[in-house]
């Protein structure tokens, strides 16, 4: 699958937690993966979850990659996810 990062300038610290998060969301979701965006959206959330298919698992698998990046950075409760798929984004 083609990889493909923009950045905006300024980079913010919320993009380079995005980053952490893409490289654990690729090792968990594998193919399921399909954008991973920072974002602010009507909700409060701040980044944007792509996925082919959202049942419970990937949401689970969502929320505990995101668990794990904030306590590896010390951030805890910094990202407000907002999963969909792609007809929902």
């Amino acid at each position: 699958m083609p990889l493909k990062l923009i950045v905006h300038e300024p980079i913010s610290p919320l993009d380079n937690i995005v980053i952490k998060l893409f490289e654990v969301l690729i090792r968990e979701l594998d193919d399921i993966l399909l954008l991973i965006e920072s974002h602010d959206g009507w909700d409060g959330s701040n980044v944007r979850v792509v996925v082919k298919v959202k049942s419970d698992e990937v949401v689970e698998k969502v929320f505990d990659a995101i668990e794990r990046v904030e306590r590896e950075l010390g951030l805890p409760g910094k990202i407000i996810p907002d999963i969909v798929t792609p007809d929902e984004s």
